[in-house]
């Protein structure tokens, strides 16, 4: 028999995307530079794109090779090209990435090389993260190769660190509001603030992450938190809210201000730093309870509302006056750039992923519990005070039912009358008023895209926003 007649079909990824719903894509022009030698290093980085590209082309959704000699000529070739780049950078930058080529190489072994980079916890001026990366778990769990280099941003590093040592203040305010005295961090994840200079591969496919966990990402996920570190896009970030957060929330939200009006660069550094350090909060003496939720309610329920609680004592820390002397936002910028948030992460369909399903939960908990209001055509009607209350109620709930739980009863109880219902038909729209807008978002606003890519090429135009079925 065949070689080829004899193989297992390959397992092929399925679509992330509803096959039911629209989406479309709107593009974005990376100008960002490697920080030193542009000239030379840049070409270099374009080399190994297009190598990842192919790199990834022949995989299957488990991560095998469909052609492993092919493949070997590819990595060695990106190998080889990393460790040109290497010679032309810094001293930081080029012990990173000489350490990456020599895991592609296979000179190293990969997963050895990705915890001594974890270990390392650097923050080069030019990061580079090139081998698999699993970029969302409901399309696959297994890493893909991908590719991303990515130019350290002073800036939005120093207003993160500045959050940072704002941490104590604010977790105090958070004790006080929710009256949770035994709320505490269990440690502070380590953010690196970067602008992306190009990506390929699995990193490069829709729709696109702003920000990657390392080494959890890269397939370790068995390290203690406090030797994991974030990989913060933050040109990444502000382009979505541009393109995608801000044009939502114009067509569904009627508030005391526009998001277009709100000061992103001074209000998305703490909106995603409380979103991640909301991962690691817990009360003392019930960790063991809530880990045992992950059982009770399933793993997809489980992270979903691992989320949520992010998202809520994320937004009370953004609008505490220890963050706010820092971002120098206000509170009603706060709120603005949250609910606006909210409609973006639950475009992506909440029947399908922790994300997006989070956005339902907390919008379905703000609607019915009166803090916010949701019209017949699904546009939502809030105002300041009452989502800042909504949201302390929510982050109080979660706290008794899901972070210190006393029964398994109430983390029940809140997922079957707040979350996207579990028995829905596929392609069916919950007629709670969180529903409306959902359907608005899909039938009204089909043509705000849901994902957006990235050209460099300065002399040809971007494509039009065009919204396709998938």
């Amino acid at each position: 028999m065949p070689q080829l007649a004899s193989r297992k079909p390959p397992q092929l990824l399925p679509p992330f995307w509803p096959l039911e719903d629209q989406h479309g894509v709107d593009h974005v022009q990376l100008e960002g530079l490697p920080p030193a030698n542009a000239e030379r290093t840049m070409p270099l980085l374009m080399d190994i794109a297009a190598l990842s590209e192919a790199l990834r082309s022949l995989q299957t959704a488990d991560g095998t090779s469909v052609f492993e000699q092919g493949a070997a000529v590819l990595s060695a070739e990106a190998a080889d090209a990393l460790s040109e780049l290497a010679e032309l950078v810094d001293d930081d930058s080029a012990a990173l990435i000489g350490k990456r080529a020599d895991a592609l190489a296979s000179r190293a072994d990969a997963e050895a090389i990705t915890r001594q980079i974890a270990e390392e916890g650097s923050a080069p001026p030019l990061e580079v993260v090139c081998g698999p990366l699993c970029t969302w778990r409901a399309k696959t769990r297994s890493p893909l190769h991908s590719f991303i280099a990515a130019s350290h941003n002073e800036q939005a590093q120093g207003r993160l660190d500045a959050i940072d040592r704002a941490l104590d203040g604010a977790m105090a305010e958070l004790r006080d509001v929710l009256e949770a005295p035994k709320l505490y961090s269990k440690c502070a994840m380590a953010m690196h603030a970067t602008d992306m200079i190009v990506s390929a591969g699995e990193a490069a496919a829709h729709p696109k992450h702003f920000a990657y966990f390392l080494p959890q990402d890269e397939g370790v996920d068995d390290l203690p938190l406090e030797r994991q570190r974030t990989l913060y896009l933050h040109n990444v970030h502000l382009a979505r809210f541009e393109k995608i957060t801000a044009p939502l929330a114009e067509g569904l939200l009627n508030g005391p201000m526009r998001a277009a009006e709100v000061p992103i660069e001074a209000t998305l550094a703490p909106w995603i730093r409380g979103h991640d350090h909301g991962h690691n909060l817990a009360v003392k003496g019930t960790e063991a309870a809530h880990d045992g939720l992950c059982e009770t309610l399933g793993k997809e329920p489980f992270y979903m509302l691992g989320e949520a609680f992010a998202n809520a004592y994320g937004f009370l820390m953004t609008v505490s006056r220890a963050w706010r002397g820092i971002s120098g936002a206000t509170r009603l910028e706060m709120c603005t750039t949250h609910i606006a948030e909210l409609l973006h992460y639950m475009r992506r369909g909440p029947q399908h992923h922790s994300d997006p399903g989070s956005a339902y939960l907390e919008l379905s908990f703000l609607s019915s519990e009166g803090f916010v209001e949701i019209d017949g055509s699904g546009r939502v009607h809030w105002d300041e005070d009452g989502l800042y209350r909504g949201m302390v109620a929510l982050a109080r709930a979660l706290t008794r039912s899901i972070v210190a739980p006393t029964e398994e009863r109430e983390a029940i109880l809140f997922v079957d009358r707040y979350a996207w219902p579990a028995d829905l038909p596929a392609g069916e729209t919950p007629s709670a008023p969180a529903g409306e807008t959902l359907r608005a978002m899909r039938e009204e606003l089909a043509n705000v895209p849901t994902s957006i890519a990235f050209y460099r090429t300065s002399d040809v135009a971007a494509p039009e926003s065009i919204a396709v079925a998938v």
